[in-house]
């Protein structure tokens, strides 16, 4: 399945979003003891010098490096590893002549973001999870820093020892204190936050939008805080953050979740409000967990099992039984199988896990265009992520005829993931399906194209640490399409 096909698979669209955030919000202040040290030389006449800008000529020249993992996320440690999650979710180092190391087996099915601490420490996202995880890379040896994430993806870790999480799903970026889990908010109320990077003296931290085409820049206070999000620039023909529908509605009303009014506004346990999956409870009145239930959304009947909500309800999933069915006892990414086709097991929208095959993406995407013309109203029938949409040719994502494509696309443009600062305050982000990497100059605003890369999943980007081959001026881009990594001639560090 190509890295088209698999878009909606991923929580992108999971919950709507919002271009206003919340004031900073409670949680337990995680407090870091001098858990790193930045390097810094305050004293006499030994500044720093001036970093060597502006950077090389667009587009920069690049070259390829085969056989790597194809991870979400990687970095680069110091022995000239570039460590990351493989294809079977084992933690591992692979150099550049082709040298590898195993650090954690069975590490994660779906991880993400990825950073050294200062302390010598791995931390990484379990996206599966919903977990934060500390690795020494000595022992192998794993912790759990924080659970009950929603989607974990991007992550950042400052001088001092702190980590930064990017929580997809629910619009959150946290500040955590890796020895103890306690944590603070940075920003709330984001749509599809992402990549994170600092800038060189750590006072502004970006967010990229996965989806939204979007990247903010949130700034320290003197207290300790920090400022409200605001637009540090958008990617070429972005779609822009939609608004959150959800601020001024009552909880219930019905609000637009993947285009469709499949979705319901409610306050979440932190007080935001937020387009939530309208689970059908009444069809589970009266009756018990695993009692058979009938459910109907978007035209379709669903005859299933009363399952159990995260928040404890009972309600009737609009999936098919047979894909629950051939996922029970299967951990999320894992290998499942519905008559002779594999597939692998993913959350739906209701966030209950199915089997997702090829064959059911086609299917789901042109059935209800096969009697339609271009341009009219259609319903994308997908497995896990049902939407609304308009016929248009498919052939693009090799689709047969008409496709029922949302109006959204499937995340050609704004699907902004990895985000890296250089030494000289420029933003650099990956557009993940098109293979485009865009500069911001510092002052924010328009991009410009660094380079077009022949991929279709291109998640994120790092510089090197100038250890075993990894040169400080180029940028690194991990290829997860082709299982190989992109090094661009940038000519300028990073932070």
């Amino acid at each position: 399945m190509t890295a088209r096909a698999l878009l909606l698979l991923l929580p992108l669209v999971a919950c709507g979003g919002d271009d206003k955030a919340a004031p900073e919000a409670g949680g337990a202040d995680g407090s870091a003891d001098g858990a790193g040290d930045d390097g810094a030389d305050t004293g006499g006449d030994s500044a720093a010098p001036a970093p060597d800008c502006p950077p090389a000529p667009l587009p920069v020249e690049q070259a390829y490096l085969p056989n790597f993992t194809g991870a979400e996320d990687f970095a680069f440690d110091p022995e000239g590893y570039l460590v990351s999650i493989d294809q079977l979710g084992n933690l591992v180092g692979i150099k550049r002549d082709g040298s590898s190391r195993l650090i954690l087996p069975g590490a994660s099915t779906f991880g993400a973001g990825t950073r050294f601490h200062p302390n010598g420490e791995l931390l990484f996202n379990a996206a599966d999870r919903g977990e934060l995880v500390a690795v020494d890379p000595a022992t192998g040896g794993s912790r759990v820093v924080l659970g009950g994430l929603e989607y974990p993806n991007g992550l950042e870790v400052d001088a001092e020892g702190f980590a930064y999480v990017a929580e997809q799903i629910s619009g959150r970026v946290r500040r955590v204190d890796p020895d103890t889990g306690d944590f603070s908010f940075v920003a709330r109320g984001l749509y599809n936050p992402n990549g994170l990077s600092f800038t060189a003296d750590e006072e502004t931290l970006y967010i990229g939008s996965f989806g939204g085409g979007t990247v903010w820049s949130v700034s320290r206070t003197a207290d300790g805080g920090w400022t409200t999000p605001a637009v540090f620039g958008e990617s070429p023909e972005s779609p822009g953050v939609p608004p959150n529908l959800c601020l001024d509605a009552a909880p219930g009303t019905s609000c637009p979740l993947f285009g469709a009014g499949i979705g319901a506004c409610a306050v979440d346990e932190l007080g935001d409000a937020r387009c939530l999956p309208a689970l059908d409870e009444g069809a589970c009145g009266g009756l018990a967990e695993g009692d058979a239930c009938t459910t109907t959304l978007l035209g379709q009947t669903f005859a299933q099992r009363c399952t159990l909500s995260d928040a404890g309800a009972l309600f009737c999933p609009a999936i098919d039984a047979a894909l629950t069915e051939a996922c029970k006892r299967v951990d999320m990414g894992g290998t499942c199988r519905v008559g002779v086709e594999e597939g692998f097991c993913y959350p739906s929208f209701e966030g209950v896990l199915g089997c997702y095959l090829s064959s059911t993406f086609t299917e789901g995407y042109t059935r209800d265009c096969v009697d339609r013309a271009e341009g009219d109203a259609c319903v994308v029938y997908d497995a896990l992520y049902p939407t609304l949409g308009v016929c248009q040719p498919g052939a693009e994502y090799g689709l047969p005829g008409l496709a029922c494509l949302p109006e959204y696309g499937l995340g050609e443009h704004g699907g902004l993931d990895g985000v890296a600062a250089d030494v000289c305050g420029n933003v650099y982000v990956t557009e993940y399906v098109l293979g485009e990497i865009w500069r911001f100059p510092p002052t924010g605003g328009a991009a410009e194209r660094v380079v077009t890369l022949d991929s279709e999943w291109i998640p994120n980007l790092h510089w090197g640490n100038g250890v075993g081959g990894w040169e400080r001026d180029r940028l690194y881009v991990m290829d997860r399409a082709n299982f190989g990594v992109f090094e661009l001639f940038v000519g300028v560090e990073g932070r």
